[in-house]
């Protein structure tokens, strides 16, 4: 694979020009606004709890001429990050009890992530208008097209020699695929950086000083993700840089890696084109050697105005 179909595989959906998807609203239309996209599927077990009595959610009205939801929105009842989080778990958790969506609900994780929407009262510099609506299991996420976010750092020594993990066996996604040195989802009310600092010390046994003292925030990227079983998911990495002495070697602490390798970068790409690294860490990686000038519009062999800009796609969904 050259490097725009490896982005592909991970940038591989558009869910806005997707018509089979419902709409999912922080609250009804038109003051509410979108946060997500639903399959039919999910739409009928929303319209069954409904039936059973759950004020969780409003469902759109369905025109004359078709059986399909203009959209789906939280209940206005549900003022609160508190009620709507209360509301939200019940909800996924008896669909997980009743075997409902075993894909993905049967990878439940007891990790909380934040739904974003905006803030009733936006600051005037129009800096973080938009406040955590909600948290929400991680592995429910996809069931409602929500954006998530995550963490993804890229260590590597003076010379660009990265750090490369291997994916335990045991993982229940891409096992044994390669990723970037750490990587890891952000919690509901954690910030990227204390995310960043605590996942190289669970993944990688980086101390949190040589953490704090090194890494820097590079930017992000963002991209629609579409599981191979149909999940869209919407998807923002922060990217981190930790540049370390040679004699610094990372070690596997949580399992999630059961290995690390010091590759230089045509190792990295020679594995990346084979299709070994897990699809959003190679775009990590992408991103990484573009900023750092070591892949160039003479040398990366496809469409690179494209490839640059397949790394940064806008979701219009609300983020932080």
């Amino acid at each position: 694979m050259n490097l725009l179909e490896i982005v592909r595989q991970c940038h591989n959906d558009n869910p806005w020009r997707d018509s089979s998807l419902t709409p999912f609203h922080l609250s009804p239309p038109p003051l509410g606004v979108q946060i997500g996209f639903l399959q039919d599927s999910v739409v009928e077990a929303i319209e069954d709890e409904v039936k059973r009595g759950s004020n969780t959610f409003t469902l759109g009205h369905t025109g004359k001429d078709s059986r399909r939801r203009t959209f789906v929105a939280i209940s206005e009842e549900l003022r609160t990050y508190e009620e709507r989080s209360d509301a939200m778990r019940t909800v996924v958790e008896s669909w997980r009890d009743r075997g409902l969506f075993p894909d993905p609900l049967n990878g439940w994780r007891d990790e909380l992530y934040s739904v974003y929407g905006p803030s009733p009262d936006p600051p005037a510099d129009g800096k973080g208008s938009n406040l955590a609506a909600f948290a929400l299991e991680r592995s429910a996420c996809a069931l409602f097209g929500l954006a998530t976010f995550g963490v993804h750092a890229t260590a590597f020594t003076p010379d660009y020699k990265i750090w490369v993990p291997r994916r335990a066996s045991t993982k229940s996604t891409f096992p044994g695929m390669l990723d970037n040195t750490v990587a890891g989802g952000i919690q509901a009310g954690d910030d990227p950086f204390d995310s960043m600092v605590r996942e190289c010390y669970e993944e990688a046994g980086f101390q949190e000083s040589l953490v704090r003292g090194a890494m820097k925030q590079t930017g992000v990227i963002s991209y629609f993700y579409r599981t191979r079983s149909g999940w869209c998911q919407p998807e923002v990495e922060y990217t981190y840089d930790l540049v370390i002495d040679p004699s610094v070697k990372p070690r596997p602490v949580d399992g999630e890696a059961e290995s690390f390798e010091l590759l230089d970068v045509q190792e990295v790409l020679s594995l990346m084109r084979k299709g070994h690294f897990k699809p959003n860490c190679a775009l990590v990686l992408i991103d990484f050697l573009i900023r750092h000038g070591l892949l160039t519009f003479e040398n990366c062999h496809c469409d690179y105005l494209e490839l640059v800009c397949s790394l940064h796609n806008p979701l219009g969904l609300p983020c932080p």
